[in-house]
This record gives C-alpha cells, sequence and structure tokens, in this order.
C-alpha cells in the first residue's frame, strides 16, 4: 500500500500567468463582450498591480512549508473551506451515494448483508496491515492518504464550522446497526479469545437476525435520532447540544456510533423501480441512517444493497474501490446460512457471542421539538427535489472509442447541449478531476463550458451547418475538454490557484477587483456540477444539486450504455434527461451519417 508514496510530488501551484490566461479563456462563453472586457482588465490590474504577484508568492512560499510537513498546499484549507464550513444540509448537498448490481442468487436481507460486512471487515484489514495495492494511474501509484478515512470516521456537526473526529481501530472494532430508527452495536471479534478472532459471515448473520427480531419487536416511542443528522449544520450541532442535554447516557451511546467502524442500515423497505432504489440509497426515511458516519452500507428487505459516503474526508475513488471489492469477491464467496443446523447448535453457535447492545436513547421535550422539526425539514427537502435516473441503452464508450474521441469528454459535449437545448443559455458547468497524483491531492475542476463548446451547441441547433460542420465542431469541443481535463488532473488548471490565492489574502487587505466583480462568482458557481464513475457493479450513482438553481448530474460510462442521474429543486430533471437522451441520439446520427459520406466518398 505504501509503494511509491514517498516518492509523489507535492501539488504544484502553477504559473500565474498561465492561470490568469486560462481563466479568461474560460469565462469568455459565458459572459457578454462588456463583461468579458471588464474582466480582462481587472486581471491585467491583478497581475501588473503587484497584489497578484504578492499573494502569489505568498501562496508558493505556504507551499513549500506545507511539503516540509508532508502535505499539499490545499490539504489544510480544503476540508474547511469546501465541506467543515458548508452550512446546508450534508445529506441532500454533500453526501454521495451507489446503488450495487444485485446479487444473482437473492439472497436474504441478512446473508447478504453479513456477507457484505465480512468482506468489509477484509478491506479493513487491508488497510490496516498496509497490504492493500495503491490505486494506479499507468504504471505510477495513487496518493492513498483518504485511505485513512474509510472506517471508524465520523463528521461532527459544530458551530461555525463543523470537523471530524477519528477513532483508534484497534480499539474499536464494533458495527452500528440501524433499523427502524433503532440503533445497536455488535463486536466483530470473538473478545475473550487471544488473539482475538473475526466473526465468520454466519455467526455475523446471526447477530444481524438478532438485531432484526430486537428491532422489530420493539414497540417503544424511542427518540429517532437519525433524523438528526440531515438538517442544516448549524441546526444539526444545536440538535447535537439537545441530544446531550436530554440524558447524560445519549452522550456515551452517540460516541459507539461515531467510534464504530461503519454504518449498516437494515431498512425495512424494498425497493424496486430505478428512482425508489436511487432515493433509498441517497436519503431514505431520514430516521434509519447516520448520514454523518464515514460511510453507510445499506441493505434493503428484498436484499438489494448500496453504501451511502459522507464526503469531507474522502472522495468517492476509495468507496467506490471498498465497493468494488464487497461486490466482486461476494460473488466468488458462499452465502451464509442456517441449512443443516438445527436449533440447538444455532443455539450453541450464538451462545458464545455477545448479544448486540441496543443504544437506548432518551427523549426530552426540547429533543422531542428538535426531532420534530428535522423531520419536517427532511421531508419539506425531500418534497422539493427531483431526481430521475436515466438509462440510456443506445450506446456507450465502445462506439464513441470508434468515432476516436474520449468517451468522458464526448459525454460532456452531450451534457452542454442538453443545457443549451433546455435553458438557451450556457452555464458554468464543473467536472471533478481528481489530483492524486500528488501527495494528499483531492480533485480539481474540470471547466465544461468552453469556447469550443459553444460553437458546438450553436452548430448542433443551426438548421444551416452542414453535417461536417457538426462533427468537426463536436471534435474540437470534446479535445479541448479532454486538454482541459489533462490539465486539471495534472494541476494545472484554475479553480485550485484562484482558491489559493483569495485563502491567502489576510482580512485587512483590499479585494482585487478580480475577485469583487460579479463575474468572478458567477463563473464559479456550478449550476451544473458532474461526476463520473464508471463501474459495471454500480446500477445507480448520484448526489444532490450544489445551488438552488442548478442540477447534480452524476453518470456512468460503461461499455454499451450510459447511465445519468439528474437532481434539482424542480427545474425539469426529467425533461433535461430528455434532452441528453435526445443530444446523444443526434450526436451519434450525425457522426454515423458522416462516415457514410466519408466512405463513399
Amino acid at each position: 500500500m505504501d509503494k511509491g508514496q514517498d516518492q509523489l510530488p507535492s501539488l504544484p501551484v502553477p504559473p500565474l500567468d498561465q492561470t490568469l490566461t486560462r481563466y479568461l479563456e474560460s469565462i469568455r462563453p459565458l459572459t457578454s463582450d462588456d463583461e468579458y472586457n471588464r474582466m480582462a482588465d481587472a486581471v491585467q490590474q491583478f497581475n501588473q498591480s503587484g497584489q497578484g504577484p504578492s499573494l502569489d508568492q505568498r501562496l508558493r512560499k505556504h507551499a513549500k512549508e506545507c511539503e516540509a510537513r508532508g502535505t499539499s498546499w490545499l490539504a489544510e484549507w480544503w476540508d474547511d473551506w469546501a465541506y467543515f464550513s458548508h452550512r446546508d444540509s450534508s445529506t441532500f448537498f454533500v453526501n454521495y451515494y451507489f446503488g450495487f448490481q444485485d446479487d444473482p442468487r437473492m439472497p436474504t436481507q441478512t446473508a447478504r448483508a453479513a456477507l457484505l460486512v465480512s468482506l468489509a471487515l477484509e478491506f479493513r484489514q487491508l488497510i490496516s496491515n498496509r497490504t492493500l495495492t495503491p490505486d494506479m494511474a499507468r504504471n505510477s501509484p495513487f496518493c492513498m492518504n483518504m485511505y485513512r478515512f474509510l472506517f471508524n470516521y465520523s463528521r461532527i456537526s459544530g458551530t461555525p464550522t463543523d470537523a471530524a473526529v477519528g477513532f483508534p481501530t484497534e480499539a474499536n472494532n464494533h458495527i452500528c446497526v440501524v433499523r427502524n430508527g433503532k440503533f445497536y452495536i455488535f463486536e466483530t471479534q470473538h473478545i475473550p479469545s487471544k488473539p482475538s478472532s473475526v466473526l465468520s459471515p454466519r455467526e455475523i448473520m446471526i447477530q444481524l437476525e438478532r438485531i432484526k427480531k430486537m428491532a422489530d419487536d420493539d414497540k417503544s416511542s424511542a427518540p429517532a435520532v437519525g433524523i438528526l443528522s440531515t438538517g442544516q449544520r448549524d441546526q444539526a450541532a444545536k440538535d447535537r447540544v439537545t441530544l446531550f442535554e436530554a440524558h447524560a447516557t445519549n452522550k456515551a451511546h452517540m460516541a459507539k456510533i461515531e467510534s464504530s467502524m461503519f454504518v449498516l442500515c437494515l431498512d425495512s423497505t424494498s425497493p424496486s423501480t430505478s428512482e425508489e432504489f436511487s432515493r433509498a440509497c441517497w436519503h431514505g426515511d431520514g430516521a434509519s441512517r447516520w448520514f454523518d458516519k464515514c460511510f453507510q452500507l445499506i441493505v434493503f428487505a428484498n436484499g438489494r444493497a448500496g453504501m451511502n459516503g459522507e464526503h469531507s474526508k474522502m472522495d468517492a475513488t476509495p468507496t467506490s474501490r471498498l465497493c468494488r471489492y464487497l461486490i466482486d469477491e461476494a460473488q466468488a464467496r458462499t452465502l451464509p446460512d442456517f441449512r443443516g443446523l438445527n436449533a440447538e447448535d444455532l443455539y450453541e453457535i450464538a451462545s458464545v457471542l455477545d448479544k448486540p447492545q441496543p443504544l437506548s436513547f432518551v427523549s426530552s421535550s426540547a429533543l422531542d421539538r428538535a426531532i420534530a422539526n428535522a423531520f419536517a425539514y427532511f421531508r419539506a427537502t425531500v418534497d422539493a427535489h427531483e431526481m430521475i435516473p436515466t438509462e440510456f441503452r443506445g450506446y456507450g464508450k465502445g462506439l464513441i472509442k470508434s468515432f476516436k474521441m474520449s468517451p468522458d469528454a464526448y459525454v460532456q459535449m452531450a451534457l452542454q447541449l442538453a443545457y443549451y437545448r433546455k435553458h438557451k443559455e450556457l452555464v458554468a458547468t464543473y467536472e471533478s478531476a481528481a489530483t492524486r497524483k500528488y501527495r494528499h491531492g483531492r480533485t480539481e475542476t474540470a471547466r465544461s463550458c468552453s469556447n469550443e463548446s459553444k460553437v458546438f451547441c450553436e452548430a448542433m441547433d443551426n438548421p444551416d451547418a452542414s453535417l461536417k460542420v457538426r462533427v468537426a465542431a463536436c471534435r474540437a469541443a470534446v479535445a479541448r475538454h479532454a486538454q482541459y481535463t489533462a490539465w486539471a488532473v495534472d494541476g494545472q488548471a484554475v479553480d485550485r490557484h484562484l482558491l489559493g490565492l483569495r485563502l491567502i489574502r489576510k482580512p485587512d487587505e483590499p479585494i482585487p477587483a478580480l475577485f469583487a466583480d460579479p463575474v468572478f462568482a458567477r463563473t464559479c458557481r456550478w449550476r451544473l456540477s458532474t461526476s463520473q464513475i464508471s463501474d459495471d457493479c454500480f446500477i445507480a450513482y448520484g448526489w444532490g444539486e450544489v445551488v438552488p438553481d442548478g442540477y447534480g448530474c452524476a453518470y456512468m460510462v460503461k461499455e454499451s450504455e450510459l447511465y445519468f442521474c439528474v437532481t434539482s429543486l424542480k427545474l425539469g430533471s426529467k425533461e433535461f434527461g430528455q434532452h441528453i437522451v435526445d443530444a446523444l441520439e443526434d450526436m451519434r446520427f450525425t457522426f454515423e451519417e458522416v462516415r457514410k459520406i466519408e466512405k463513399a466518398e
């Protein structure tokens, strides 16, 4: 796991002239002539007045200091700026989810859950003993730092910012299970034995069956504390205090949830449609979750499964690798069952297992009000959202590659065209690009909207533009986006450098005109926020929009199909999804017709 980690380069600070030039180019399709000229003057003033070079010099000094400490110049700012200072609900606007492909053996809920939990314990051990192979980019290892936060971590709500707390893995081998809004924990090791041994899948299944029975038989009105993790962060911080003030044991119970390896949600629902499944993985009922945990493994009554990830300390690559391990290994393992065991055998196995411990939270009138208010916010936010999974089976990366283009950049241009057709304008667009080739690297923004994408969108809807002109425009736009993505992966895009220049400025220094101009804020406001995870083991993937008048658009590029999940505050997500499908069909028609023409010529 540590192979090549000490040779990873530091995240670079790009040349200032380069960043400013690329920034101006990126905003040109989003600005009027007057706005662009004003920003060009502001950029020139920033670069020549001395304030820009001065801030840049201080940023480079900061970068060297961070390099000496073995970290990234951005890492110490990023968690707070991008996540912990974010005051909207993490459930709806930060966390992400994956929906797993179904197990063809159609296992019971507890059988599938037990096997997945057992495999998660194996993966955790690979991290603990440093034998997990590094993620690679061709022959070069990626930074593996984020894997430190995959287990036994929890986000903690606070004011004015949140925090994250990690717990020693050696001392915290319990799992938190939630069902019907009630929380339980059980140890995953046979504690009395020396050395301790890990519970088998069958033993885990016994524990889960016990928890199911306890939760289903418990008719008490215990406080649904899980809903408190769904609120806006300032409110969540207040509710945390209210929870602890209600009774002394509540704080100890919450510590057990937060120090657990992860949360397992044993849902009593059976989602069937794509939207039901996506929503169940995204937010569920709000009560049978703890959204501040590093990740939640979710298994439904019908045996379907998924994962919900907390984003602040990890991007999706570590969790997607974990999920790939769970799904692949599960197919190669035998499902646990109780066949061949009579009641006496089961009793003997269960007798050596400590019974799962219920976390019996105690309520108060103030806590009851907090929970009621949290439910009201949760339901209103769920109702306000459209989440539309769109499965396009017309073609996938196989055909796109035959057009000799980057599949990801091609899909990005389909999204540009879809947005242009629906809203009659272009918009600042975010695509996540990993910078993990650098030490403690996270992400950079690949700006999808470009001068070339504007020409492409206009050509596709111009009846006077020939098919060859449209193909040429698409190729130019795809090539431009592929180039910008390569810059982003290399740490040579604009957004993180500009952020560093803003954060290094002292509060009593004047705000440069470049950053004060409304155009700067508008062209960094991602009304179309996109990201790709392409893995056949997932059949669902998504998250919420990042601005109220925007879309969250997750997508997967597979060999012969494409998947999109469009989320918005009722901007017309279904219509936008249809525009994506139409754009993809139009692009295929255009390329195939030109291919026929060129072949005939």
